[in-house]
């Protein structure tokens, strides 16, 4: 493992705010403890991984600080005020001053998350090595970006917000990076809504995961269930 290689981004807001649009199915002790699984996951699919030079979690939340550091992670604090862009901006400056040769941002949120994907996703961003590239996973549903790879690591400015993928993928193409579009349907799928919880309890190899376990001890698998049997209203209740 290269120490200035490809380094892993992990951006975490306070994880006592976090999946607020998850409120109609968990409170909010409930959406806390289903973040800090998540992260979990995510760690652990990056730790020590050997198409990564290392990984930097970007959070002022101490409860992630803390598991990024138990799983080797460097840790930049961050201003909950600070807002995502300018997180990762930071974020780009301290590993270009440091030497490191690109960056691979990966949300907290994917707990399907799998090192085969990493190493394909690595692989394919590194045969530009020694060149300005941008490498780009869109999310599943939503216009997102879920995974993004630039080298160096300032190389591409960042648009996250609405209609990100879409929005990156110009603003690469408008400064010559030429990005490299690829799909990875586990990369794909974070955890937003509560089809995305159904949609992950269905993917190959989740229930080897700390999210998945905790989804069923909690009763949430359960509730989730349930809700996807309740039928819808019938057509002669529904208002012409």
């Amino acid at each position: 493992m290269h120490d200035a290689g490809l380094w892993a981004v992990v951006p975490v807001k306070p994880l006592a705010r976090a999946k607020q649009r998850l409120a109609p199915l968990l409170d909010a002790s409930e959406r806390a403890a289903l973040a800090q699984v998540m992260l979990r996951d995510v760690l652990d699919a990056l730790a020590g991984h050997p198409h990564l030079g290392g990984m930097l979690v970007v959070s002022g939340d101490p409860t992630a600080q803390a598991m990024a550091r138990a799983a080797g992670a460097t840790v930049l604090d961050d201003s909950p005020a600070c807002g995502l862009v300018p997180a990762l901006r930071r974020a780009a400056r301290a590993l270009s001053d440091a030497g490191r040769d690109g960056m691979l941002i990966v949300p907290a949120d994917l707990p399907g998350l799998a090192r085969d994907d990493l190493a394909l996703l690595a692989q394919a961003h590194g045969r530009r090595r020694g060149a300005r590239g941008a490498t780009l996973v869109a999310a599943s549903h939503d216009g997102g970006t879920n995974a993004l790879a630039c080298s160096p690591p300032d190389a591409l400015p960042l648009c996250y917000g609405p209609d990100s993928f879409r929005r990156h993928v110009r603003t690469a193409r408008a400064i010559g990076l030429d990005p490299l579009l690829l799909s990875l349907p586990r990369l794909a799928r974070d955890v937003d809504r509560p089809a995305d919880l159904r949609a992950f309890m269905a993917l190959s190899g989740a229930a080897q995961t700390h999210t998945y376990a905790w989804l069923q001890s909690s009763g949430v698998a359960w509730r989730l269930h349930r809700a996807a049997r309740l039928p819808g209203p019938s057509r002669a209740s529904a208002t012409p």
